[in-house]
C-alpha cells in the first residue's frame, strides 16, 4: 500500500486502545475491506485466514499488528471498516484526542539547572540528575522519595537513632519510588554517597519496636527489604502485610498497602520463575486495593508470561495504558512483547515491540539502567536485536 510511513499519533492511538481492541473485535467483519482497500496483502490475508475463528483474539492481535507497517491511510481505512462492520464503539475509541497546548516557553531550559537550583541533602547529586526532568511524572516521584528518605534520615541521625518517624518517612520514600530490589534499600541505606546510616544504630532502632508502635510496621519492613530474595525475605513480607491489615488505615503503610504486595509477590517471582502461580495471589491482592497500578499489572503479565501468554500480551498492553511515557519499565514491557510475539509465531508484533522497546530506551531517567529484559529478547528473537 503506497502511502507514507503511519505517524506516531496514529501509533500511539492503536498501541493505547490495543486490549479493548483485540478483546471486543471480530476481525472477520473488517478483514475483506480491509483486503479490498489494499490495507491488507495477499499474503497477510492468507495469515490472518489461517488462524481459527475460535482463536479471535489471536486473530484480532495479529491484525493490530499488521496495520502499523501499512501507512497512514490503513488507519483511516481501518476505523471506517469499524464502523461499517458494526463495531462504531470501537472506531470511537480511535478518535484523534484534541490538540496538546502550546509548551511553556518559560521552562527552564536543561542546562540552566544548577546545584544552586537543588536545595541540599544527601541524595541532592541524584535529585540534580533528576531536576532537567521534573515535567515527568517519574522524575518528580524519585524526587519526591528521595526528600521523604533524606527528611526521615534527617530525623534519625538528630535524635541520634531513637525516633522511629525517621524510619517511617524513609519507608515512605522507598514506596513513593515503588522499589522492589533488596540491593536498592541496602545501598540507599548505607551507602556513603546516599544516606550513609549507621547500620548498627539503626538496627537497635529498627528490633527495638513493639507491636503497638505507630512505626512497627515501618521498622518490619526496613529489616525485610535488604535481605536477600529467599523464603525468610518471603515469610518476612507476609508478616508486614498482616501487621498492616491488622491496624488497618491507622497503620502509616495502609495507603501503601498495594506496593507492600508488589513486594511480596515480586519476592516470590524471582524464586519461582519456572511456576511463577505462588506469586499470583500477591498481585492481585496488590490490584484489590489499587487496581490501575501499573507495576502489579507488570507483574503479573511477568507470571503469564509462563502461565498463559495471551494473557500477559493483555496485560503488558493495559500495563503501558497506564504507565508514564518514562516508567522504568515501558521498555522491559515492550521487549517481553517482543519475545511473546516472537514465541507465537507473529514477527510483525515481534518487530514493531522491539522496535518501540529500542525507543523507549532512550526515555529512561539518568537514574534508571535498561535491566535484563532486553538480553533475553535478543536471546529469543535474535534477528531484530540489532537495529
Amino acid at each position: 500500500m503506497s502511502d507514507r510511513p503511519m505517524s506516531d499519533s496514529h501509533r500511539d492511538l492503536l498501541r493505547k486502545k490495543y486490549v479493548p481492541l483485540s478483546r471486543d473485535l471480530h476481525p472477520n467483519h473488517v478483514i475483506p475491506y480491509l483486503y479490498q482497500e489494499d490495507v491488507l496483502t495477499e499474503e497477510m490475508k492468507q495469515r490472518l485466514d489461517a488462524i481459527p475463528d475460535e482463536m479471535r483474539k489471536k486473530k484480532s492481535r495479529l491484525l493490530l499488528d499488521m496495520l502499523p507497517s501499512r501507512g497512514d491511510k490503513a488507519f483511516d481505512i481501518f476505523k471506517t471498516a469499524l464502523d461499517e462492520g458494526g463495531f462504531p464503539f470501537l472506531a470511537k475509541l480511535l478518535d484523534e484526542p484534541a490538540p496538546p497546548e502550546p509548551p511553556d516557553t518559560t521552562e527552564v531550559p536543561e542546562s540552566a539547572v544548577t546545584p544552586e537550583d537543588v536545595p541540599d541533602g544527601p541524595l541532592k547529586w541524584l535529585r540534580l540528575k533528576l531536576q532537567p526532568y521534573k515535567s515527568s511524572p517519574s522524575a518528580r516521584k524519585m524526587i519526591k522519595g528521595c526528600e521523604a528518605m533524606e527528611s526521615g534520615a534527617e530525623i534519625l541521625i538528630n535524635s541520634e537513632y531513637t525516633e522511629p518517624d525517621g524510619v517511617v518517612k524513609i519507608v515512605e520514600g522507598f514506596m513513593i519510588e515503588e522499589r522492589l530490589n533488596h540491593r536498592n534499600f541496602r545501598r540507599f541505606l548505607f551507602d556513603s554517597d546516599r544516606l550513609n546510616l549507621d547500620q548498627e544504630r539503626l538496627s537497635t532502632l529498627l528490633s527495638s519496636q513493639q507491636e503497638q508502635s505507630p512505626a512497627y510496621s515501618s521498622c518490619l519492613l526496613l529489616q525485610t527489604a535488604p535481605l536477600p530474595v529467599d523464603e525468610n525475605r518471603a515469610t518476612s513480607m507476609r508478616k508486614v502485610v498482616e501487621v498492616i491489615l491488622k491496624k488497618g488505615e491507622e497503620d502509616p503503610l495502609h495507603k501503601y498497602l498495594h506496593h507492600v504486595y508488589c513486594m511480596l509477590g515480586g519476592t516470590i517471582l524471582e524464586m519461582n520463575y519456572d511456576d511463577p502461580s505462588p506469586a499470583l495471589p500477591a498481585c492481585t491482592s496488590a490490584l484489590t486495593y489499587k487496581p490501575d497500578y501499573a507495576l502489579a499489572v507488570h507483574l503479573a503479565a511477568e507470571c503469564s508470561m509462563v502461565l498463559s501468554p495471551p494473557d500477559a500480551i493483555e496485560q503488558f498492553h493495559r500495563y503501558l495504558q497506564l504507565a508514564p511515557p518514562c516508567d522504568k519499565r515501558v521498555h522491559w514491557a515492550h521487549y517481553f512483547l517482543a519475545i511473546l510475539y516472537s514465541r507465537q509465531s507473529e514477527p510483525d508484533g515481534a518487530e514493531e515491540h522491539y522496535r518501540l522497546a529500542m525507543e523507549k530506551e532512550k526515555n529512561l531517567l539518568p537514574t534508571f539502567k535498561v535491566g535484563w529484559a532486553k538480553e533475553k529478547a535478543q536471546e529469543v528473537f535474535p534477528e531484530v536485536s540489532t537495529p
